[in-house]
């Protein structure tokens, strides 16, 4: 039985060792993903707000690292929608396009590619055929263009990397403040704390 090779255990590594490794990054994961995708999620509120703001409408924002744009912060906008407001009118239109079933209905086939191919027409204010230019009937436009309440993220060249060297450098480590680490074991000095070598009285 064959298996990909990422499936497969380091060759310099035990069963016991790979499953005590599998155990910890669980454990890790666990601990940390939760705080790690709150710190994720903290630019969504102060950046719709600022979209939403009249005076600013802030729509994306640029993530910088020694002042140069590694990436950006967009708020993502939905689009148009289309959908069949009028059957009756709608139908008669499948009708003269040759696309209607003996009920006089459109097809479904029809319907839907008539809704991928709508396109609102600004001089005229009139639904049509993005391909063919003519006016679909029964057509209602939904429109588009509200926060759809999420960020996507969008990486320049080398954004990654800078990033990356930031925090080695120590630059991210006050954003970072409050993002929980493993519990010390028991009995066990915190990190950095002074161990008091004053003799014994």
């Amino acid at each position: 039985m064959s298996h990909d090779a990422a499936e497969q255990p380091q060759p310099d590594m035990s069963l016991g060792d790979v499953a005590l490794l599998s155990a910890f990054a669980k454990l890790f994961k666990d601990h940390v993903v939760p705080a790690i995708d709150k710190k994720i999620a903290a630019v969504k509120t102060p950046l719709l707000a600022a979209y939403d703001d009249p005076e600013r409408g802030t729509k994306s924002i640029d993530v910088k690292v020694n002042g140069v744009a590694v990436a950006t912060q967009t708020v993502s906008v939905s689009r148009d929608k289309y959908d069949v407001a009028d059957d009756d009118k709608f139908n008669e239109f499948a009708e003269e396009c040759g696309e209607a079933e003996v009920i006089i209905q459109a097809r479904p086939s029809f319907r839907e590619a008539m809704i991928k191919r709508a396109k609102f027409d600004k001089e005229t204010g009139q639904i049509v055929d993005k391909l063919t230019g003519q006016v679909i009937p029964g057509m209602v436009r939904i429109p588009g263009g509200k926060p759809t309440g999420s960020v996507s993220l969008t990486w320049k060249d080398g954004g990654k990397e800078a990033v990356v060297d930031a925090y080695h450098s120590g630059q991210l480590h006050s954003l970072l403040s409050g993002v929980p680490m493993l519990p010390a074991p028991p009995g066990a000095e915190p990190h950095g704390a002074e161990v008091d070598e004053s003799p014994e009285q």
